[in-house]
């Protein structure tokens, strides 16, 4: 039979552009679909990156509109740590221009961008059927493959029986105009009365621009945990001018399986996303990586069945897949602790040694390195032991996340 495509993409996020493009590289006929008229558009993300992920998207620094240093930690009751400082970070991006510019790349190299919304999938034999809708009018075409790069709340994987994330934490993003205290600093904001199993943020991003937000993990809205941060800190918060308001889903931990007959996910959908910050760029680019690679296999063993495609999962693991779980080990950590013992951990990065260590080991995109390297040194060791009087599973669950194999 012949196929419209070898490879249909849902999803033009920057997981879903960066597969497109190395599979039609290859030489394969590649559709990426997005749903909405304008790639990138509406934004859901904080767009702060490190200068590693920009070398992983092969972009250049176009993009950047601001680089941060340092990051200020609060807590509910009102202690506070300034952390880093001494040199670039992470980035704040442009991440309508981003997007566009990965989407670009994947139709330089071959593939056809297709305006389209996905309403479902279906196995046919050794193919695909998609069925998506533009403008209202119905169509359908097939391929051998389907990679969904399309959410937290993917289509492909429900269409095709793959089960999402469970762990998930729903998140409100203000994009506005605020003056900071120090432009080239984030704010974090922690504590489980103030952000539910999760933080509030403040992102400069210059020129009295900032991306301000915050998250919950269970019932509590997170308007109502916004309007309580800004309660809090009025110092911080008085002025905002608010431009644009946008909501969102990040999962937290790994979808029980990437791959399936003619099927793999990538990015958001199949959980590949930090679970300490919600960052999900690095990681989707990576397994994009992993994905495109895994296809051009099977496609080369005329195999695409579940088997043919199960090395996607163990390449993206491998690579990525431990700091994933030691980090979400961390945060689980992080979730047993009390308010009091919050707060007496972040005075604790007060401490010289604490300090020296984040700033020479600090890494946004393997943040489990430089924690774990904290709760072993000595100046945390005092702490760590009071703790572990209090929280005896807490810190089991902190004691898995230094094995170097699951538990």
């Amino acid at each position: 039979m012949q196929l419209h495509c070898d490879v249909a993409v849902v999803g033009a996020g920057p997981a879903g552009s960066r597969t497109a493009r190395n599979l039609a590289r290859a030489g394969l006929r590649v559709r990426l679909l997005e749903e909405h008229r304008r790639v990138g558009v509406p934004s859901h993300c904080s767009g702060l990156i490190s200068p590693r992920t920009l070398r992983e998207a092969e972009i250049g620094e176009d993009a950047i509109i601001h680089r941060i240093t340092g990051a200020f930690v609060h807590t509910a009751r009102g202690s506070e740590v300034a952390l880093g400082g001494d040199k670039t970070r992470a980035v704040a991006i442009d991440r309508v221009r981003w997007d566009e510019t990965l989407a670009e790349q994947a139709q330089v190299a071959g593939a056809d961008l297709v305006r389209a919304r996905l309403t479902g999938v279906e196995r046919e034999n050794s193919h695909v059927r998609l069925h998506t809708q533009t403008d209202g009018r119905d169509s359908a075409f097939t391929a051998r493959v389907v990679v969904g790069a399309d959410g937290a709340h993917s289509r492909v994987a429900r269409s095709l029986g793959l089960p999402g994330p469970a762990e998930k934490v729903y998140c409100l993003g203000i994009e506005g105009r605020l003056k900071t205290p120090r432009e080239e600093f984030v704010h974090v904001f922690v504590g489980h009365d103030l952000a539910p199993g999760w933080f509030g943020w403040i992102i400069p991003t210059g020129d009295g621009g900032v991306r301000a937000g915050i998250g919950s993990s269970n019932a509590v809205k997170p308007i109502a945990c916004y309007r309580r941060l800004t309660q809090l800190f009025p110092r911080l918060f008085d002025g905002i001018e608010s431009c644009r308001l946008y909501g969102g889903t990040i999962p937290l931990d790994f979808a029980p399986r990437s791959y399936a007959d003619n099927v793999l996910l990538v990015g958001d959908a199949a959980g590949q996303v930090k679970p300490f910050s919600g960052g999900g760029i690095y990681t989707g680019l990576v397994a994009a990586r992993q994905a495109a690679a895994a296809v051009l296999r099977a496609f080369v063993n005329d195999d695409c069945t579940a088997a043919g495609l199960a090395p996607y999962e163990r390449a993206w693991k491998r690579e990525i897949g431990r700091e994933l779980l030691r980090s979400l080990r961390i945060r689980h950590f992080g979730l047993a602790l009390s308010e009091g013992e919050v707060e007496r951990v972040v005075r604790a990065l007060r401490s010289e040694g604490l300090q020296q260590l984040a700033s020479r080991q600090g890494d946004i995109d393997y943040p489990s390195r430089v924690l774990l390297r904290l709760a072993r040194s000595l100046p945390a060791m005092g702490l760590l032991a009071w703790i572990t009087l209090r929280r005896p599973a807490a810190t089991w669950t902190l004691l898995r996340a230094n094995l170097p194999f699951a538990l």
